[in-house]
């Protein structure tokens, strides 16, 4: 498994095709191209086999590779350890710097049949085409050739592991242990005067060896004589390149492509060419299992994906020759066609449209037999005069075809306008709005109206309205409630619809209702009772009875009432509170009339109140008081308070002291002396009061 901290490019054959600039560059890509020709830098990949780690590096730029050659680079490591909080302690793993072999020692280590290492041969020793440039031109000719050469001589690399370490470009460390964490660090072994290389790390956790994944998105598609494979690579670009293997149903399995298959996208496109293959040696009939692996940085396939395909015949059929259509009448049109003899007819397909180019509709479900030559249709319309046939063989190819222009002629008139619908606003200004006629030869519309949908509806606009919307101005000071519409539409034939459904368009409304007149009050001890004559007006939609209680600054909604309600009972009374009362009518555009004269009413509740009940009196010689309470399980609806009766010996009980009505318990702390006290109770409001509880006697010695 591979695990990195640097962001490192996919694929060092991709560095030189697709250069990355850096944010401050992208407004001036000839600023960016300069800055990474004198400002090169140094990239790492590691790659983890559980038993070992492998590094590749390459520099930026073709010039930098080139000085670096001779320079060479150190690899060192040092162990990542937690527990351990001094600085980390590198050690070489090159006892010498890392350069390209010499001719000699690729001549050496090499087979003849590794053509990875003569690409890379040639990118080193090769002779220049241009050895030495003294012109503008021929120097940028040689700095083309440059970059070719190291383009070329990473790609190698990146597919084959010899060639890598031939280029210097490749160590493998293999005093590893699993689990543990390295940190790399290659840098060149001295600085160039010109392009200065700083020194790249990079962290990689000694993991159990992961294959790359699949690549992207494979589909196949088949064709005549080829079968089209399409892939995608990663979004970074991971895969260098790619191989293509076949396997047939017998299981033989072939590599399809002798070199790795690599997509070039042009400098400058902003959109990446993806990989792509054709396999031209299939066969008809046979359907094969193909799979694509990617080549890593590692000079590895990685895991394949596969996708089955066969060849699929492409070829459409002829053209089907149409003859001269026959009309009959209005509505059938017959069609009549001849065809080449093709043994792979499955049928054809009939179609017809308003244009003669796009929007064919077919005229049947299923595919007409291939032995048949003619078709009506009895569903024809001048609306719709273009006709194509159309060939369809076994593989499903479609044939061309050339559109049948046939001319009926049209004494149909158009449909009737739907949708119409109409408001008006308080200055009497009508709109009136429909949804347009599908009609191709609809000219316009004609706007009738009349007061009443019993009068015969005349003509509003003298010519043919070429709009779905259309405005009117309308008196309102009528009594007259609705004004009422039809539109009609007009083909360039003059032919006329039939009119559309009458809209009613209501008038608005800016007469209030009359006012209702209270006729009677009448009060009782808990309810008050009042009868009214409604509102006289016909669009009266309901009636409001407001309610002002004497103490009150403002009128308060006491019942929304039906329109017809003439007779009301407010049982939420306090009795001897006198009320006041008013009424108004809202018809249904929500005017107000005038509100009703105000009437009063008092309910007069009962004569008196329930007197106390349980009345008890004791003695405390210690505190010398005397402790008095009762009880009232039903007190008035309005305010009141309790009034105690004291009498000593013979004399009569009279008042000696209120309390609130909250409190049901009296303490007399002033007492006169020895005797006979007397008590009793009384419930007092301001308006009546209860009879005297029973008289209750303490001695006090």
């Amino acid at each position: 498994m591979l695990r990195m901290v640097v962001v490192l490019g996919a694929a060092f054959s991709a560095v030189l095709a697709q250069q990355q600039t850096t944010s401050s560059d992208t407004t001036d890509p000839t600023l960016a191209a300069y800055r990474e020709l004198l400002v090169p830098y140094l990239r790492l990949l590691v790659q983890s086999y559980g038993d070992s780690v492998v590094l590749r590096w390459a520099p930026s730029n073709a010039p930098a590779w080139r000085v670096y050659n001779r320079i060479g680079y150190i690899v060192e490591r040092a162990l990542l350890d937690t527990t351990d909080s001094g600085p980390l302690r590198y050690e070489r793993l090159t006892s010498q710097p890392l350069r390209p072999w010499t001719l000699e020692e690729w001549k050496q280590r090499s087979r003849p049949d590794q053509q990875f290492a003569a690409i890379a041969v040639q990118c080193l020793y090769g002779a220049l085409s241009i050895p030495q440039p003294n012109t503008i031109p021929s120097m940028l000719d040689a700095a083309t050739e440059l970059e070719n050469r190291f383009g070329f001589a990473l790609f190698a690399a990146d597919c084959d592991a010899h060639t890598a370490n031939g280029l210097g470009l490749r160590l493998v460390d293999r005093n590893v242990q699993l689990g543990q964490v390295w940190v790399y660090r290659v840098f060149p072994a001295r600085l160039d005067s010109v392009f200065l290389l700083d020194t790249v790390y990079l962290v990689a956790h000694v993991d159990p060896y992961r294959p790359w994944p699949p690549v992207l998105d494979l589909v196949a598609d088949g064709h005549d004589r080829f079968v089209h494979l399409q892939w995608k690579n990663f979004p970074t670009g991971g895969y260098t390149g790619f191989n293509v293997y076949r396997t047939d149903p017998n299981g033989r399995r072939i590599k399809l492509n002798s070199t790795p298959i690599v997509p070039a996208t042009p400098r400058g496109w902003s959109r990446r060419i993806e990989p792509w293959f054709e396999d031209t040696t299939a066969q008809w009939g046979i359907v094969y299992t193909y799979e694509v692996r990617g080549i890593s940085p590692f000079a590895e396939e990685g895991e394949p994906a596969t996708i089955r395909a066969k060849l699929r015949d492409r070829t459409p059929p002829p053209m089907p020759r149409t003859q001269k259509p026959i009309i009959y009448g209005m509505t059938m049109v017959r069609l009549q066609w001849d065809i080449a003899d093709v043994p792979d007819i499955m049928g054809f397909s009939v179609m017809k449209s308003d244009k003669p180019d796009r929007d064919w509709r077919a005229l049947h479900t299923e595919l007409l037999p291939p032995s048949q030559r003619a078709f009506l249709d009895t569903l024809a319309d001048p609306d719709l005069p273009f006709y194509a046939i159309i060939a369809v063989d076994t593989a499903g190819n479609s044939s061309d075809y050339l559109p049948l222009y046939v001319d009926i002629h049209d004494t149909i008139p158009p449909a009737p306008p739907t949708g119409v619908v109409g408001a008006i606003d308080t200055n009497g200004i009508v709109r009136l709005e429909w949804r347009l006629g599908t009609e191709r030869d609809l000219l316009g519309y004609r706007v009738l109206w009349a007061n009443d949908t019993t009068h015969e509806f005349t003509q509003r606009t003298n010519l043919v309205w070429q709009d779905t919307v259309f405005y009117d101005t309308v008196a309102i000071n009528t009594l007259t409630e609705y004004i009422y519409y039809r539109v009609v539409a007009v083909d360039n034939r003059y032919f006329h619809s039939v009119p559309s459904s009458i809209v009613a368009v209501r008038r608005p409304d800016v007469v209030p209702p009359v006012a209702p007149i209270f006729t009677d009050v009448r009060t009782y001890e808990d309810r008050v009772v009042l009868t009214w004559n409604p509102s006289s007006s016909l669009d009266v939609s309901q009636q409001i009875l407001y309610r002002r209680a004497e103490s009150d600054t403002s009128w308060t909604v006491r019942m929304q009432l039906p329109a017809t309600a003439w007779q009301f009972t407010d049982t939420a009374v306090v009795p001897r509170v006198r009320y006041s009362y008013t009424l108004d009518a809202v018809d249904h555009s929500g005017l107000h009339s005038e509100r009703a004269l105000p009437v009063t009413a008092r309910p007069y509740g009962s004569a008196e109140h329930a007197p106390v009940q349980s009345i008890r009196a004791r003695y405390d010689s210690t505190s010398r008081t005397v402790i008095l309470e009762w009880l009232y399980p039903q007190p008035p609806v309005e305010r009141y308070w309790f009034a105690i009766y004291r009498a000593v010996d013979n004399y009569p009980l009279q008042i000696y002291e209120s309390v609130e009505p909250t409190i049901t318990r009296f303490v007399d702390r002033r007492l006169v002396g020895r005797g006979q006290y007397r008590y009793a109770v009384r419930v007092v409001t301001p308006t009546a009061q209860s009879p005297l509880s029973d008289e209750i006697i303490v001695d006090v010695q």
